[in-house]
Parts: C-alpha cells; sequence; structure tokens
C-alpha cells in the first residue's frame, strides 16, 4: 500500500475502501499460512513422537524425501551439518582444520569415511585432498538440538598442504568441501556451514610467505571456508613501538601513496611519512588518547548457551556469497573486556567523558583517494609490545595490522590446569603499560572468580585461579555454568587489555582435564580469553539424541522403589525456599532416608548429608524414577511423570497477590492444556494460608489434598536473628539495610528495576545501603549490578536469611510481602506500572491500595520519603494486624514439622 506524503498541519489521509479490503486480505492471508504452519509443525511433531512405528517411518521417509528434493533444486544443504570446530596453521602451507559433518536423520553405527577437499570455485578440477583422520568428540552431540543418533563419530581432523593454492595467481578463491560415507555406502556431501564464534575457527590467521604473498583463510558467509591467494598493496615488514610511538615499514605494491592515517571506531589519526627510494614508506605514530562520550558500558559477556557459540550460515536473500566482516569486529576490544579504560575526574575539563583504548588499523590512502588496509607479516607471531607501553601491535584474522593502545595490557601466552580434587588454573603471559596494581578475574554475568596475580619487573606475569569458590560464606563449588572472560583492573579501576597470543588462540577450543565438569578455554572479541563451564554430563548423556534415550527408559520402566526423597527448588536453579525447609526436619526425623537434590549444574549448594544430581545425568532420572517421595516448589514439567508408588507433594513458591495459573487473563489454550497435565502429577498441595488454598481451587481447578501449614520456608523467620548474615554481606550495625525484591514480568526477560539505583543511593547515603535481589527466572538474564550503595543478592541462596538482615522491604508484586511481614518490619511498594500491570500484564487479587501494609508508591521521590519515614510504624500497625491475621498465622515456626509428619504418616 503506497504513503501519500503528509504535511505538518494536515491530518493523515484515511485510506480508501480498496485499500482497506486489501489490508485486510493480507492480514487474513497471513494469519491463515501462520495457522497452517502451526498445525504442520504439530502434526509433523505427533508423528516423530508417535507410538506407531508405521507412523514414525512414515515421517521420516517424507522427511528426506522432502529434503532431498530441496537441495536438488535450491542447493540449499537442508539437512546437512557440517561445522568447523576450530583452525590453526601448522608448518609451512599445511593447515588444520577440526569439526564435524553428518546428514541428519542417518546415523553410523561405525565411524564413517570422512573426506576433506579444497578445490578452486570456478567449474575448474584444480583441488587438494586433505588428509583425514576421524575422532569421537562429545560436542558434537551437544550442538545437536534434535539429534535422532549418536554423532559423536563423525567428527574429524583435516590437515591440507595449500602449497597448490599459494602457487595459484588466478584469483579465484578456493573453498572446503566435505563427503561423508556411510558403512552402507550412503554419502552426503557439501560445504562448512557452521563454525565456532568462541574459538580459532573466528580468529583463522593469515600467512606471509616469500615475496610478500599471503594466503588468507576466511569465513564466507552462507558459503563456509575459504582460502584466498592475496597479494597485499601495502605490507608491512617491521613494526616497533616506543613509548606512546608507533613505527613500521610498509612495501608499496602497484600504488601511490597520498597520505596514511590510523582509522579505529571514534577516530583518524594522521601518521608521519618518509618515503625511500625503493618504494617502502616509513611510518611514524604519536598514539594520543581518546576521550569520548559514552552513556554505558556495553555488556559483557556472550549468550549464556552453548548453542549460541555456532555461527549459523543460512541461506539469505541475495544468491552470490558476501563476507560477514566479523574480523574487524572480532578484533575490537569493544564490549567482550569493556573498552572504556578510565572516566575523568569532577575536576577534569573531560568530566563525563571516558577514555576509550582503541583499535586502529592502518590505511594507506593512494593519489585516487581509495583506501588500502596495511597488511603486515606477523602472522602468528607474538604481538609486538615494549616495556613502560600500552601499545600493542599484532597481526588480525585476515592478515591486517591492528595496533591496539590501551593505557596497559597483559598477553596470555601460556595456559595450564592443576587437576584433582580442588582443580585449579594457571596463567602466565607478558604485560605492559602503566601498571602498579591489577585485580584480574575471571567474570561471568552472576558469578567472578579471583586470580591471585604477580607483576613482576621484567614484564612477565603469573597468576592462579582456583576453580572451586565459597559463594556467601557457603562450601567452595564448581563455577556456575557459563563463559567467563579474563578482565583485568588497574588500581584506578580502569580496565586493562587482556589477550591471548596467537598459540593460545590456535589451541582453542581446547579441553581441560577436569573430572568434576565440561572446562575449556574459548577465546572473545579483542581475542580476550575465556573460561567456559558447560554442563556437568558424561559423553553418554551430553545432546538431545543422549537425553530423548534416557527419557524414554525413564517412561518405558519399571522402576524399583527406593527409600528415599527427591527434592526441586525453582527447576533446580536452587537449594532453597520451602524443600531446603522440609529437607531439614527430614535429615533429622528420617536419617535413614537418601535425600536427592536436583540441580542444574554442581554450582548449587545443597544441604548436608544431601546427593546433589545434576539435571539430564542417568542419575537424575533414577532420582526422580525411584524415591518415594518427590517434593518441588515450582512444575516438575513434561520430563517428570509420577510412578504408582511416588506421592507428589507440590509446596509452591509463594502467596499470591498476582493471578496465577487458569485465572490469567492471558492464559491461552496451550497454557491451560499444559497447565491440567502439570497439575495432575500432584498428590499434595501445599498452602500458606486460607487465602492461598481458595485460590489454587480456582487457578489450579485442584479438587485433591491441601496440607494449609504454614510456609515451611519462613520458619526460620520466627525468632531469628540477622546478625551473622548482615557481617557476611559487610553490611555495618549503624547501616539499614533496604531489600529490594521486584518480581519478574510476562513482557520481559530480564529484571526489571524501575529504581534508579545510582541515585537511590546517593539520596539516601551512607547510612542506608540496598540490597538487590532479582527474580530466580532472570537469574540468566543480564548480569550482577555493581554500584557503591548496592549489593547485588539476585545468586544469595536463602531470601529468607535476606528477610532476616533487611530493615525494610521494597517490593511490587511478589509474593515476597506475604513472607516478608513475618518479621513485622516496614514494608514499601513501589508500582509505578501498576495500571499495566492489573490490567494488560497479569491481573490481581485484591486492591493493593487498600491492603497494602505500608506506603504504596508510584516515584522515586516518595520511595526516599517512605524510607526516611520508615521508624513511624504507627500510621500503618491496624492494617499490618489485619495482614499478618489473614496470610501468616500458620507461620509461627513449625511448619515444616507439621508437614513432614503428614507427608511421612504410613511410610
Amino acid at each position: 500500500m503506497a504513503l501519500r506524503p503528509v504535511g505538518p498541519d494536515q491530518e493523515p489521509p484515511r485510506p480508501s475502501p480498496l485499500e482497506r479490503a486489501r489490508a485486510t486480505a493480507l492480514r487474513a492471508r497471513t494469519q491463515t499460512e501462520r495457522r497452517a504452519r502451526r498445525l504442520l509443525r504439530r502434526q509433523l511433531t505427533r508423528a516423530r513422537s508417535a507410538d506407531s512405528e508405521l507412523l514414525q517411518r512414515a515421517y521420516v521417509l517424507g522427511r528426506q524425501g522432502a529434503r532431498a528434493a530441496v537441495n536438488t533444486v535450491t542447493h540449499r544443504q537442508v539437512g546437512w551439518v557440517a561445522t568447523l570446530w576450530g583452525a590453526r596453521w601448522l608448518d609451512g602451507t599445511s593447515y588444520e582444520i577440526r569439526g564435524w559433518a553428518y546428514e541428519r536423520g542417518y546415523g553410523h553405527t561405525s565411524p564413517p569415511r570422512v573426506e576433506v577437499v579444497v578445490a578452486r570455485r570456478g567449474g575448474t578440477r584444480l583441488r587438494v585432498r586433505a588428509d583425514v583422520t576421524s575422532v569421537h568428540e562429545m560436542e558434537v552431540n551437544a550442538f545437536a538440538t534434535q539429534g535422532e543418533f549418536d554423532y559423536a563419530n563423525t567428527a574429524f581432523v583435516a590437515r591440507v598442504d595449500l602449497a597448490a593454492v599459494l602457487a595459484d595467481e588466478d584469483p579465484r578463491p578456493w573453498q572446503v568441501h566435505v563427503r561423508v560415507t556411510g558403512a552402507d555406502g550412503r554419502t552426503a556431501s557439501g560445504t562448512l556451514k557452521y563454525r565456532h564464534r568462541a574459538s580459532s575457527a573466528l580468529m583463522l590467521g593469515a600467512r606471509t610467505f616469500p615475496g610478500g604473498v599471503q594466503v588468507v583463510p576466511r569465513w564466507v558467509r552462507w558459503r563456509g571456508l575459504f582460502f584466498a591467494r592475496v597479494v597485499p598493496p601495502a605490507l608491512a615488514r617491521e613494526v616497533g613501538i616506543d613509548g606512546r610511538e608507533v613505527r613500521a615499514e610498509v612495501e608499496l605494491r602497484g600504488i601511490g601513496a597520498e597520505r596514511v592515517e590510523l582509522v579505529s571506531r571514534y577516530a583518524r589519526r594522521p601518521v608521519d611519512v618518509d618515503r625511500r627510494d625503493d618504494g617502502v614508506l616509513r611510518l611514524r605514530a604519536k598514539v594520543p588518547e581518546t576521550w569520548v562520550v559514552l552513556p554505558t558500558e556495553a555488556d559483557l559477556l556472550a549468550p549464556e548457551t552453548e548453542e549460541g557459540a555456532l555461527d549459523s550460515q543460512a541461506p539469505g536473500p541475495r544468491a552470490a556469497a558476501e563476507e560477514d566482516g566479523s574480523e574487524a569486529a572480532a578484533e575490537e576490544a569493544g564490549s567482550e573486556q569493556s573498552d572504556t579504560t578510565t572516566a575523568a575526574g569532577p575536576d577534569d575539563a573531560r568530566e563525563g567523558q571516558r577514555g576509550v583504548a582503541q583499535t586502529y588499523r592502518v590505511v594507506v590512502v593512494d593519489t585516487h583517494g581509495t583506501e588500502h588496509v596495511v597488511a603486515t607479516a606477523l602472522d602468528q607471531e607474538m604481538p609486538v609490545q615494549a616495556r613502560g607501553s600500552g601499545l600493542l601491535a599484532y597481526a588480525g584474522s585476515g592478515g591486517a595490522l591492528y595496533l591496539a593502545d590501551p593505557r596497559s595490557h597483559l598477553v596470555v601466552t601460556g595456559t595450564e590446569i592443576e587437576p584433582g580434587e580442588a582443580p585449579r588454573v594457571r596463567l602466565r603471559g607478558t604485560w605492559g603499560g602503566e601498571l602498579e596494581h591489577l585485580d584480574l578475574t575471571f567474570a561471568g554475568r552472576r558469578q567472578v572468580l579471583p586470580a591471585a596475580v604477580e607483576l613482576r619487573p621484567d614484564g612477565t606475569w603469573e597468576a592462579g585461579v582456583d576453580l572451586l569458590q565459597p559463594r556467601w560464606g557457603g562450601p567452595a563449588r564448581l563455577p556456575r555454568t557459563g563463559s567467563y572472560a579474563l578482565l583485568g583492573r588497574d588500581s584506578s579501576g580502569g580496565s586493562v587489555r587482556v589477550m591471548a597470543a596467537p598459540d593460545v588462540v590456535a589451541r582453542t577450543p581446547q579441553k581441560l582435564p577436569v573430572e568434576q565438569a565440561r572446562l575449556r578455554w574459548e577465546i572473545g572479541k579483542g581475542r580476550s580469553l575465556r573460561l567456559r563451564v558447560g554442563l556437568t554430563r558424561a559423553a553418554d548423556e551430553l545432546g538431545s539424541f543422549h537425553q530423548r534415550r534416557m527419557d524414554a527408559a525413564y517412561l518405558a520402566g519399571p522402576h524399583e522403589p527406593q527409600r528415599s526423597v527427591y527434592l526441586e527448588s525453582f527447576y533446580g536453579r536452587l537449594a532453597t525456599c520451602n524443600p531446603h525447609a522440609l529437607d531439614a526436619v527430614i535429615a533429622r526425623e528420617h536419617p535413614d532416608w537418601v535425600r536427592y537434590w536436583g540441580v542444574t549444574d554442581l554450582s548449587v549448594p545443597v544441604p548436608e548429608g544431601a546427593v546433589a544430581v545434576v539435571e539430564g545425568t542417568q542419575a537424575w532420572f533414577d532420582a526422580r524414577a525411584r524415591s518415594r517421595f518427590v517434593i518441588a516448589n515450582d512444575w516438575l514439567r513434561r520430563r517428570f511423570t509420577p510412578q504408582p508408588f511416588q506421592t507428589v507433594l507440590q509446596t509452591w513458591h509463594g502467596s499470591m497477590f498476582k493471578r496465577i495459573g487458569l485465572d490469567r487473563p492471558n492464559a491461552d489454550a496451550s497454557t491451560r492444556e499444559a497447565l491440567v497435565r502439570e497439575r495432575d502429577k500432584w498428590d499434595v498441595l501445599l498452602s500458606q494460608n486460607h487465602h492461598s488454598t481458595e485460590i489454587f481451587r480456582s487457578a489450579y481447578a485442584w479438587e485433591g489434598v491441601f496440607y494449609e501449614e504454614g510456609y515451611p520456608r519462613n520458619d526460620a523467620l520466627a525468632g531469628g536473628s540477622g546478625e551473622q548474615i548482615r557481617e557476611r554481606l559487610g553490611i555495618r550495625p549503624d547501616q539499614k539495610a533496604v531489600l529490594y525484591a521486584p518480581t519478574w514480568r510476562d513482557n520481559a526477560a530480564g529484571m526489571v528495576v524501575f529504581l534508579d539505583l545510582e541515585r537511590l543511593t546517593a539520596d539516601l547515603g551512607d547510612d542506608y545501603v540496598v540490597l538487590l535481589r532479582g527474580h530466580s527466572r532472570t537469574v540468566g538474564h543480564g548480569r550482577s549490578v555493581d554500584l557503591p550503595g548496592v549489593v547485588d543478592v539476585t545468586t544469595y541462596p536463602h531470601i529468607t536469611e535476606l528477610f532476616l538482615a533487611a530493615d525494610a522491604l521494597i517490593t511490587d508484586y511478589s509474593s515476597v510481602m506475604f513472607d516478608y511481614s513475618v518479621t513485622r518490619r516496614p514494608m514499601i511498594f513501589y508500582v509505578p506500572d501498576l495500571d499495566e500491570y492489573r490490567d494488560d500484564v497479569r491481573g490481581v487479587y485484591f486492591d493493593l491500595g487498600e491492603e497494602a501494609p505500608g506506603p504504596v508508591v508510584a516515584t522515586q521521590e516518595e520511595v526516599v520519603t517512605a524510607l526516611r519515614e520508615m521508624d513511624d510504624t504507627h500510621r500503618y500497625a491496624e492494617r499490618y494486624a489485619r495482614w499478618v491475621e489473614r496470610f501468616n498465622h500458620l507461620d509461627d515456626g513449625h511448619s515444616a514439622e507439621r508437614v513432614v509428619a503428614r507427608l511421612f504418616e504410613g511410610a
């Protein structure tokens, strides 16, 4: 539909009847297509998981036929999986490729024969065959989202001699092709489609040969890995650094230089040039600091999921391949390790600006105005450094010369692992710049691993990191799953550039021999070093194929009952809440029963004497299948099926202000269907009070057994003390601790914080400290807040202990309002989006303004006022008393004892 221009004083024209009819028809067609796709996916899913072998076979044959037809007509390589896991140069013209290749829907009982060929594009017969070795790689299954077979035996290591590419003066590139042949003779072939974005597969690295000719590996979107013979028009052969000055000798081929510049994201710097008679340019440039206005620092780390680490080669709108431009982005220090070095002080003329460490390329502008990026012969050599200088010169992934100008830097030249019961990582390298003190850490989204580092006067350093770390005063545990970037900070808090040396990059992804967890070295933006902590699963437990295999065995049964209890809290992300309180009573009164805790990873501490079973392991399936009692505080989800001998106690995790289950106004048919399936797995439902009992009857259409006994997790609040907890959190006795605990939002993935915490702590002053507690569903999004006067306690195990430590609570719609009231301490309800939340997002069960035992406010200024007046408890005394009588009359310190007695009665 064409758009007519509208003048500033004109009202938008109303569409004509024909335009409205076309728009209506377009919407109807779109909705019909969407419904058809949804119906097709649903039918295919049912066919794939049907009990009928005939129907399953028909599905497989139909899918295979469809794939073959699409591939024949469009060359889209549907169903073909070929992944570049790692790549590196060996000696001379030898190049190594690590990866795997298979056709989805076809497995191999023995390793297939893999052929790797590098062939020149353009229909020629020039090709080089690689020497290929088959290997067994469990990570193949980790990335197979719907693996129907065990594909671990499809991995390979290929070594190819690129001498023919070096000798070929034809400008057309050479492309990598892979062919897989099974024992039954079936073959599948194609190009590489995916690559690991946090490894040497991203930093491919060029090599320079005599005569200044380079062989450059390139990843081309939608086409895979290519090799090109390149004769760079400008090649730097000598590079040196002295303080803040860089010098280089650049050989020109076929171009005349008008000028030379250093070019970065924020700056262009002129370069002094001396021209020699032999055509070589002698470059000399002083590199000043760059100051810019930046609103915020960028996000720290890459996505948590391992699947997010593969770079897709999905077909796009263009038929021709084009480079994805990843080299320049990857070489920037950027968001990976914070390129922001330091902020200007309050008395500095540059107040409000930040010094930014640039990453420059050297550009020659010829007499026609064309820019040529200077290449370098540094290749896989160590970066050029100088004592006392923060500057670094090194070869980029595509062979370009890069110059980084941080105030100080570290280069990681070696990594070692000390395995055993207390595994430890050791690092070493070189350093340069202005460093008197260094804080070195492996930083994740929600956890930091500190390193003990030694800076030596000779420009070298060493560091050690214990992989078992205590958190919040608890036992030493492995880190949470995720990616941890090695970050450095100097004595002023400015960032220190951390870069992995080329030989360290070439080894990534590198597995670490630690039995307790799946660990590997990876690299990130700016060649930063990362520690990847993967799910703690064995080779025969990793990936969708093995998960489905164990699922099927679990469902098939039968299972022998065991005198054990399986407990789970918040899907295994924590071992807390009501199940934790019940565990303590079970351990005391029934010590002969085994207590299993389902956890997402081994970083989750479980109660003393309990057995942690990691989700998706065989031990996890066995614990769920054999335990006489199953206790959970949230949905057990589709992977749980109650056994005939089991009693399932659903404790839930809070009384209700916001609507839940079937009471939600936006619950669609599929949600309602899933809710009913989940409800039917429960035998007993625990309720904190009669208010919750009545809501459960409607929200889950529950007609089963209720235990209306108060909340076990609140037993600790009856007469408990928060002194030790405050000391653990660093709260002074004279400070007032304010717990800010907003709930999660259905319309937002991460934590929604309406308060400006920096301004809040400034307004309140040093007499207050804010404890920020994100909801358990937001832990995997964003990262911990690091602000003066704020302690991010989102990952603190027990919120009940935070209740004891806090002098007041700020919340919105969270169920913590029904638990914190056991303490009788002040509560403030900060609800700037109350109308939207009540009417559009979730809905509520009662009028908070009429019932709340504390001020209900909508602005930050009102929050500050309420906090300063929180010692005046008379205003809300009557409301608070009614609230406690209604919601907390059963929270008397003995709830867990009553629940366990009823549960084990007759056991």
